[in-house]
C-alpha cells in the first residue's frame, strides 16, 4: 500500500487563514513587536509583503545576542508595466522617502518594490498605495502574480496587438476573491475578527488553498522577447492573420532550482497549442485548476507547474485542459522569437504627436548617486510635464505619451540631472542584469545587485564594453533576475562563489549550462574575459552570437581557455 505524502506546512496555513485574514490585523495593533509570527508571515505575502531583516547586521546582531534588524518590503502589482500615473509616481516617490529606503526597485516582472519599511508605517503605507488605486494584493504568494507583457504594444508603430490591455484582463479575471486585503489595509472598520470560517468568500478558481506555489503569466510578441516568453507558467503569444487575432499558448516554464539537487531544474515551457481571442481567458484559468488540482502540495521544491508538465507530458496536460474547457486546441504555430526591445532613446508612437522615451536603470534601482540624479530628476520631469510612466521586464523606465512640443523640455531637464537614456552605458551594461540579493533578501548566498556593476566595470576596462552579451546574475539559484536563459549565468552558489553557466542565446528561447562551479567571485571578469576573447578568435562568422558559439563548443575546451 503507497504511502500517503503529508502536505507541506504551508497548506495548513492557507487553509485556516480566514480567506487570507490571518491574525495580521491583530499583529498590526501590537506595537510592542517588529516582527509577524511564522504563519502570519506566509499570508502577509499574498499581500504583497515580506518580512526581511538585514543581513549585514545580522551576525552582529546575534552575537550581541540583540533581535534581527528587522524590516518588510512591498510589492505593486502592475499588470503589463504600467500605465504610472503622475500622481501614482509621484505618490510613491513620496512614499519612499517617508517610510522606506530612499530608492524605488522596479523588478523583472514589471512591479516596483519599496525595501526598508517599518512594521508601524506598513498600514499607513499600503493604505496609501490604494487610496492612489495601486494594490500590492497577489503581488506575491501562491497564486497568480503580475501579469507582464511588453508595455508599449499599444504604442508601437510596428505593433499590431495591446498585448497589455489583456495582461490587464488577466490581472482582473485571476485576482482572488478573498476580501481580507481590502478589510486589513484599506477599510479598517470593517475587521471582523470573529469572521465564520464557513461563510468566507468562495473562490472557484483557487478554492480554500490557492495554488501549491507561485504562478506567473506572460503576454508575448513576435516583435519583443524581453518577458522571457519560454520562462512563463503559461505564455501568451498573438499571431495577427489579418482581423484575426489566434494566441499561441506555452506551458510548463520556469527557472528556480536547487543546488546539487537533480530532481530541480530550470525548465522552458512546451508549445500546448492555439486559441482564439475569446477563448484566451477560459484557456488561462483552465490551466491554471489543473496546476491546482494536480500540482505537487507535499514538497515544495516540485510544487511548480513545470515538475507537472514535466511528469505528464504536454500531450496529457493538453487532454486534460481541452475536458475542463469543452473545446479543442488548434495547432500551435510556429513563430521564431529572434528580437529583444530595450526601447532604450526616443521613439514615435502611433498615435499622432506623441513620443515615448526609454531610460536603462541599472539592475532597476531608481536613486540619486553621485552626479545621476535619477529619482529626484524623474520626479521634477513627471510632475512639470504630466508624465505617464511604464516598467519593463528587463528593470528599465519608459515615459510614455510625451507631446511632441514637450520631448526638448524633457531632454533638457534629463540632461540637467545627469539622467542618460543608454548613450553612455557600454552594450555589455545594458544586457545586464541582476536581482536584489544581499542584504535584504532571505534566500540570497551570494551578492548581485551590489556586484554586478563592478563586473560590468572590470569588463569594460579590459576593453568588452561594445561586445553584445548577455550577462545575468542571481543570489541564488531561484533565478529572479532570469539567468538561466542568458548567455552568461552567474549564480551564487555560497559567500563570494558563483556557479557559471554559458550557451543560453540572446533572445531568451534557450537553456544555458553548468560551465563551471564554485568560482571564486574575483575570478570572475578574468574568466569571462578569456572565454569572449577566444570567441572573438574562433566564431564561425562574424555576427555568430556568443551564446550560440558556447552552446556548441565543447566545454572542456572552454574549460582549458580560463584554467
Amino acid at each position: 500500500m503507497k504511502k500517503e505524502l503529508k502536505l507541506v506546512k504551508n497548506e495548513g496555513i492557507k487553509e485556516s487563514s480566514n480567506g487570507l485574514r490571518g491574525t495580521i490585523h491583530e499583529e498590526l495593533m501590537d506595537s510592542e513587536s517588529i516582527k509577524f509570527t511564522g504563519d502570519n508571515q506566509q499570508v502577509l505575502k499574498f499581500h504583497g509583503i515580506y518580512q526581511q531583516d538585514d543581513r549585514d547586521k545580522r551576525k552582529a546582531l546575534m552575537k550581541a545576542k540583540q533581535e534581527k534588524d528587522y524590516s518588510f518590503m512591498i510589492r505593486t502589482k502592475n499588470p503589463g508595466g504600467g500605465n504610472i500615473t503622475p500622481e501614482q509616481w509621484l505618490i510613491m516617490d513620496e512614499i519612499t522617502s517617508k517610510w522606506a529606503n530612499p530608492t524605488l526597485r522596479i523588478t523583472t516582472r514589471e512591479c516596483f518594490q519599496f525595501h526598508g519599511i517599518g512594521k508601524k508605517n506598513l498600514k499607513e503605507l499600503v493604505n496609501t498605495l490604494n487610496k492612489n488605486l495601486i494594490t500590492s494584493y497577489g503581488a506575491c504568494g501562491d497564486i497568480v502574480r503580475n501579469t507582464v507583457a511588453s508595455p508599449i504594444s499599444d504604442i508601437r508603430e510596428d505593433f499590431s496587438y495591446d498585448a497589455q490591455s489583456l495582461a490587464k484582463e488577466i490581472d482582473k479575471e485571476t485576482l482572488a476573491k478573498s476580501k481580507g486585503y481590502y478589510e486589513i489595509w484599506v477599510d479598517g472598520e470593517k475587521i471582523n475578527t470573529k469572521i465564520n470560517k464557513d461563510k468566507i468568500e468562495e473562490d472557484s478558481l483557487y478554492k480554500k488553498t490557492y495554488l501549491p506555489r507561485k504562478f506567473k503569466i506572460g503576454v508575448g510578441h513576435q516583435l519583443d522577447n524581453s518577458i522571457d516568453i519560454y520562462t512563463q507558467d503559461i505564455g501568451i503569444l498573438p499571431v495577427i492573420d489579418g482581423d484575426k487575432k489566434f494566441f499561441n499558448i506555452l506551458v510548463g516554464g520556469g527557472l528556480g532550482s536547487h543546488h546539487r539537487q537533480s530532481q530541480t531544474f530550470p525548465r522552458l515551457a512546451d508549445e500546448l497549442g492555439m486559441c482564439e481571442e475569446d477563448q484566451v481567458i477560459d484557456v488561462v484559468k483552465g490551466i491554471i485548476s489543473i496546476q491546482r488540482d494536480y500540482g505537487v502540495r507535499t514538497d515544495r521544491k516540485q510544487a511548480r507547474m513545470k515538475y507537472l508538465l514535466e511528469n505528464w507530458g504536454v500531450n496529457k496536460f493538453r487532454a486534460e485542459l481541452e475536458l475542463r474547457i469543452g473545446f479543442k486546441l488548434n495547432e500551435y504555430i510556429k513563430k521564431s522569437l529572434t528580437k529583444i526591445d530595450n526601447y532604450y532613446g526616443w521613439h514615435k508612437q502611433k498615435q499622432t504627436g506623441k513620443f515615448y522615451c526609454g531610460i536603462f536603470v541599472e539592475n532597476g534601482r531608481i536613486k540619486d548617486k553621485g552626479s545621476v540624479k535619477l529619482k529626484s530628476g524623474l520626479a521634477k520631469i513627471i510632475k512639470k510635464y504630466n508624465v505617464e510612466t511604464r516598467l519593463t521586464a528587463t528593470q528599465d523606465l519608459i515615459l510614455v505619451n510625451i507631446d511632441k512640443q514637450n520631448v526638448e523640455g524633457i531632454k533638457e531637464m534629463l540632461a540637467e540631472h545627469n539622467i542618460d537614456t543608454n548613450e553612455r552605458y557600454s552594450n555589455l551594461r545594458l544586457a545586464s542584469m541582476a536581482c536584489p540579493a544581499l542584504p535584504t533578501c532571505s534566500l540570497a548566498v551570494a551578492e548581485a545587485e551590489r556586484f554586478l556593476p563592478s563586473l560590468i566595470d572590470e569588463l569594460e576596462h579590459m576593453g568588452l564594453g561594445d561586445e553584445k552579451i548577455k550577462i545575468r546574475m542571481s543570489g541564488c539559484p531561484n533565478s529572479c533576475s532570469r539567468p538561466p536563459v542568458s548567455e552568461v549565468g552567474l549564480i551564487g552558489a555560497t559567500a563570494k562563489k558563483y556557479n557559471i553557466y554559458l550557451g543560453g542565446d540572446f533572445y531568451g528561447t534557450r537553456l544555458n549550462k553548468l560551465f563551471m562551479e564554485l568560482v571564486d567571485d574575483s575570478e570572475l571578469a578574468y574568466k569571462i574575459s578569456k572565454l569572449v576573447n577566444y570567441w572573438k578568435k574562433n566564431k564561425n562568422a562574424e555576427e555568430e552570437p556568443f551564446g550560440d558559439f558556447c552552446n556548441r563548443t565543447d566545454f572542456e575546451l572552454l574549460r582549458k581557455e580560463v584554467i
